[in-house]
């Protein structure tokens, strides 16, 4: 089963989801599309064999109009604004990079209902990279996501707004490469791969239902940074 994100308000909630799909004979993968994005999904292999070098630091952005679904209010305070809809797919592949973040320290702006619709996030990893990541639904109209990685030997930077040259990698001493994405999306891309478990009876790997819970106790932590302006460990793990 696809489930979109978040696949529960709460970490709690969600614990009781990832019980229930640990005993079942089927399967639940939250619907973490970046993690298959062309573009972004070659990240992981970058960071893991290092092949231009450990990650120093790194940047996520992802801003968007208000939904007009929001608008509507049928998605406010309750359901946790532009953190928990937009914003958790950053911190999702955020956790797919580099793994679970020990103290988030983040800023924001809330809505009249608590919604915190704008949110600045700095990840503390002990020994590891710095990175950090911006949601948003102000964006006055349209949309836009971007990721700079900055590692020993290259920059690597993707800009959506940049259309067909929207990836480009910089080595020292070299002229910028724009790198040809997969035609597609994220979205074709995960619902290709849930068809593929499904037919061949293996539960996913790329992305789990415990992986949506990180992505939820990750996004606490912000929440919590938010409203308190202090750092906020981050629970569960």
């Amino acid at each position: 089963m696809l489930c979109e994100k978040p696949i529960a308000r709460t970490s709690k909630a969600a614990k009781e989801i990832v019980e229930v799909e640990k005993a079942s004979a089927g399967f639940l993968m939250p619907a973490m599309c970046l993690r298959f994005w062309p573009g972004w999904s070659l990240l992981k292999q970058v960071v893991e064999q290092k092949k231009y070098g450990a990650v120093l630091a790194a940047r996520f952005r992802r801003v968007s109009e208000m939904p007009g679904w929001s608008k509507q209010g049928t998605y406010g305070a309750d359901l946790g604004g532009a953190l928990f809809d937009l914003h958790i797919h950053d911190v999702d592949f955020i956790h797919y990079l580099f793994g679970r973040p020990a103290q988030v320290f983040a800023s924001g702006v809330t809505d009249s209902a608590g919604s915190v619709n704008h949110v600045v996030a700095q990840y503390l990893f002990p020994g590891g990279p710095t990175v950090y990541a911006e949601g948003s639904w102000l964006l006055t109209k349209g949309f836009d996501m971007a990721y700079t990685l900055l590692c020993e030997r290259a920059t690597i930077s993707f800009e959506l707004s940049r259309g067909s040259d929207a990836l480009q990698i910089i080595e020292k001493d070299q002229a910028p490469q724009t790198v040809q994405l997969e035609p597609g999306d994220g979205y074709n891309g995960e619902v290709k791969y849930v068809v593929d478990c499904v037919q061949s009876g293996k539960k996913p790997a790329v992305v789990t239902a415990r992986d949506g819970l990180a992505a939820l106790e990750i996004c606490e932590a912000e929440e919590e940074s938010v409203r308190s302006g202090q750092v906020a460990t981050v629970k569960g793990g």
